[in-house]
């Protein structure tokens, strides 16, 4: 199996995936099929085999997608505090992000927790799942070694369960209400606030 030869050919296969995150985001894991993702995708399905050998090459090359295009989110997250940035600026931009994603019209952070739990049952997820959060944890500790943090890896790894915890919290297919968006602000203020104080 070769990658698409042409740029039109890798485009093609780029929609693809993103049809795959949105079956899995909207209707779960177990739903997504090469017949499912042909539908959703507007394609005959025998153009899927060119691209795919199995499901299994499909599920891992969707997470693979997804966790580049959430690695990105973090990135420009964090590009947005800047050098000059402060505890105030960082809590403020994760506040940010975890709203942005939870109201993310095309269910992308379902469609994480999907692979999460596939992870727990296929090896091969599980290691780029584990490469993703080792990726996300160390733009985190970079930010907060800038900011001062004499424990930086560790602070990242409690910012990072915290923001887990609100986001399974408010999984929601539904608009995520006002206060619960200023309850996210709230909570990540606090945290980072607190963890400021032990940085001074």
């Amino acid at each position: 199996m070769t990658e698409p030869p042409s740029k039109k050919g890798a485009e093609r296969k780029g929609r693809i995936l993103e049809s795959a995150l949105t079956v899995i985001g909207r209707d779960g894991l177990a739903a997504l099929s090469m017949r499912s993702l042909a539908a959703e995708a507007g394609l005959p399905l025998g153009a899927l085999s060119y691209y795919f050998v199995n499901k299994k090459q499909l599920i891992g090359e969707a997470f693979d997608a997804h966790a580049h295009r959430e690695l990105q989110r973090v990135v420009q997250t964090i590009a947005l505090i800047g050098d000059a940035g402060s505890a105030a600026d960082l809590a403020g931009r994760l506040a940010d992000f975890v709203i942005d994603g939870l109201a993310n019209d095309e269910n992308a952070l379902v469609a994480e927790y999907e692979f999460l739990v596939e992870a727990s049952r296929r090896p091969e997820i599980a290691r780029a799942s584990t490469a993703w959060q080792q990726a996300l944890h160390a733009q985190l500790a970079n930010v907060l070694g800038r900011l001062g943090s004499s424990e930086p890896s560790t602070d990242a790894r409690l910012i990072m369960a915290t923001i887990a915890g609100l986001e399974v919290d408010n999984l929601t297919r539904d608009a995520l209400p006002r206060t619960q968006s200023t309850a996210i602000r709230e909570t990540l203020a606090r945290l980072i606030d607190v963890l400021s104080r032990a940085w001074e």
